[in-house]
């Protein structure tokens, strides 16, 4: 798959995009962005200050109870009421007819926020502003009474719905301190209109709404009345942390800011949420104006920097499509040479180097010719040099009468040596075979094992190729394994004064080509030698094989003759590589092709 390429006029947009409009569009969203936090900060300042006079409102509404309770509990009628016995039925109905004509009509007709009082001593005797019912709601107020000293301020208890309507309730437990001895219950009902008034006020501009939580996470009061008295979202609450504070909730156009104080007295949580779309209005209508404005003076930069560009990039168009037609073949196409400035300049260098470029091909084609046919020759007298440095064409002739005078003599020995050292020199003197199977190769092999077994008794050898019978379609260079044999006699074992104890081919076929591994256990070679042959592979490349005379510095010329051929052949990656050297032993690897295909 092809890279794409940048045009020069894909290159310019860039520039402009980078030069102008990445700039205004990073100052663009630092500036809305900063701007956006300044007016949330004042939003949630200004909350803050009307969440704390709300809830200083609220405080100061139901400390008043304590304050309404004092006129009813000192009036006469209620000091005769809380000290009427359980079965003084008639005092008591005198007494209740006297509260209702006198006490609620001049304390509290007034007051629209008092939806009842009652007062309770006991399941008999009982004062209430409404209709009153003994039910399991007044019966636990009674089991207040039991308390030993209770508190002497009213006790918030939080909403509670009579008939279907939502009223906070609160009570306060009357204590005689002369008996002494706990009386009765006062409980006052509230409406919440007065809750409604405050809260109503919490608006900013006159959008937003708030609502009132119970430290239990209900609703004591919301816009929406249903919710009052039920348990408020979790996710109403989750961000909820200390007694006050500001978060941000949602994302775009539901993003909301929510504020909130909870109150010591109470530790009720007003919560007031207003959509932020409200308050960036005016920014995103500034937001708008100015991309409008970086809209146009953008076309007229565009429109400028086009202008001045076109001619560029005509002029370099042209040039394209002319060497375009040269890589087509048509090496005669001129530039015009009219104009004088950077472009005309680069018209007649154009000019001249499509001169120059017709004479060096001119010079090229003749000389490619010549160093063709020396390249040839070259290798072929390189190959047969290589072949001549192993090849003693002048034992084979005795050693058929050496064979003949051990036979008569009866020394077997000197007999089968004979024999194989023949078949040695038979493979050896084909000239006419260069290259090989890796059967005949791993055969030849074998003989040299039986004729160095005779020399050395101690000698183990081990020979293990993988698919042998598919051998005889693998090709190879002939001769290829005995110089790394009789490297590791000579180098390995006896410069080390060792007798030769052990040499082992293994050949397994991979996904590169095929894999010989030829293993001995001498003492190895210094690493820097090791090195510096592997250096010496790794160099011998298929564009630099033939004009290479580099050698190794010291000895074992004879690996390096292996590598060079089999490059010479089959190219790279085929050749020869020192795996491993040091004194547990030497591992050469040997990798030729896989098929007859190779070369």
């Amino acid at each position: 798959m092809h890279s794409m390429r940048w045009s020069l006029k894909r290159k310019l947009i860039l520039v402009i995009i980078i030069s102008l409009f990445l700039p205004f569009l990073l100052l663009g969203y630092l500036w809305y962005n900063r701007t956006e936090r300044t007016i949330e900060q004042n939003a949630a300042n200004y909350s803050r200050l009307l969440l704390e006079q709300t809830n200083n409102s609220m405080n100061a509404y139901l400390t008043e109870l304590d304050r309404l309770a004092i006129p009813f509990l000192l009036h006469p009628a209620i000091q005769s009421f809380l000290h009427l016995k359980s079965d003084d039925y008639y005092g008591q109905f005198e007494l209740e007819k006297k509260v209702r004509s006198e006490l609620y009509k001049n304390l509290y007709s007034s007051r629209n926020d008092i939806y009842k009082f009652t007062l309770i001593m006991n399941e008999k005797l009982y004062l209430s502003s409404r209709d009153f019912i003994l039910d399991e709601r007044n019966r636990s107020y009674l089991k207040l009474l039991d308390l030993d000293r209770p508190g002497t301020e009213f006790t918030i208890e939080g909403v509670n719905r009579v008939e279907g309507l939502p009223l906070i309730t609160a009570y306060k437990v009357i204590y005689d301190p002369n008996q002494p001895m706990n009386k009765g219950v006062l409980i006052v009902d509230l409406k919440l209109n007065k809750f409604t008034e405050l809260m109503s006020s919490l608006k900013l501009d006159g959008f937003g709404q708030a609502y009132l939580l119970n430290n239990r996470g209900e609703y004591i009061y919301h816009p929406n009345q249903e919710l009052i008295g039920k348990a408020a979202e979790s996710s109403n609450l989750s961000g909820l942390a200390g007694r006050s504070g500001f978060m941000t909730i949602g994302s775009g156009a539901n993003r909301s800011m929510i504020s909130y104080r909870t109150s010591e007295l109470t530790n009720w949580t007003i919560v007031f949420e207003m959509p932020m779309k409200y308050l960036t209005a005016e920014l995103e209508q500034l937001r708008t104006m100015a991309f409008i404005i970086f809209g146009c003076i953008a076309a007229v930069a565009l429109l400028l920097l086009g202008s001045f560009t076109f001619y560029l990039i005509k002029s370099l168009s042209f040039v394209q499509l002319l060497m375009k037609r040269a890589e087509a073949g048509n090496l005669n196409v001129r530039a015009p040479e009219k104009s004088k400035d950077e472009i005309g300049m680069l018209y007649r260098s154009f000019n001249t180097m499509m001169d120059e470029y017709r004479r060096l091909i001119h010079v090229e084609h003749t000389s490619q010719l010549k160093a063709k046919e020396m390249q040839v020759r070259q290798k072929e007298s390189m190959l047969t040099a290589l072949q001549s440095q192993i090849n003693p064409h002048f034992l084979y002739n005795t050693l058929g009468t050496i064979h003949s005078y051990a036979n008569l003599a009866g020394v077997q020995p000197i007999s089968r040596m004979v024999t194989n050292l023949a078949d040695i020199f038979r493979y050896s003197m084909d000239s006419d075979a260069q290259v090989v199977s890796l059967w005949s190769e791993i055969q030849y092999i074998r003989t040299y094992f039986e004729i160095q077994q005779e020399r050395y008794e101690d000698l183990h050898t081990e020979i293990e190729v993988a698919e042998e019978p598919r051998l005889r379609e693998i090709p190879c260079i002939k001769l290829m394994l005995q110089p790394l044999v009789e490297n590791a006699l000579i180098h390995g074992y006896q410069d080390y004064q060792l007798s030769p104890d052990y040499i082992g081919i293994f050949g397994i076929s991979t996904d590169a080509g095929y894999e010989i591994r030829v293993i001995d256990k001498g003492r190895g070679m210094p690493p820097e030698e090791r090195e510096q042959f592997n250096h010496l592979f790794h160099y011998l490349t298929d564009y630099n094989i033939l004009e290479s005379d580099r050698r190794p510095a010291s000895g074992s010329i004879g690996l390096y003759n292996v590598h060079k051929r089999l490059r010479l052949v089959y190219g790279e990656p085929y050749g020869l590589w020192i795996e491993k050297s040091d004194v547990e032993g030497t591992v050469f690897r040997v990798l030729v092709p896989s098929d007859n295909e190779a070369g």
